[in-house]
């Protein structure tokens, strides 16, 4: 696998985290309102597919250092 195609499978699963802590925390959020069921089959899965895109995004990220910009101007 080419490191473009690392990084572009890491940013994406940064994205997908991102949104998975979202639904985690309005899932917390409506419990008084949920199946116990239903709240608790959510959350597992939440949480599974959390914890695997965070090792996904750590492999394919581990070497990946954004260019940084050097300003140019006065001291």
């Amino acid at each position: 696998m080419t490191e473009e195609k690392k990084i572009k499978i890491g940013k994406a699963c940064n994205r997908i985290n991102t949104v998975l802590f979202i639904l985690f925390f309005i899932n917390m959020c409506v419990i008084p309102i949920m199946n116990l069921v239903f709240f608790m089959t959510a959350t597992a899965v939440i949480v599974i597919l959390f914890i695997v895109c965070c090792i996904i995004s750590h492999i394919c990220l581990k070497d990946y250092k954004p260019e940084q910009t050097v300003k140019k101007g006065k001291k």
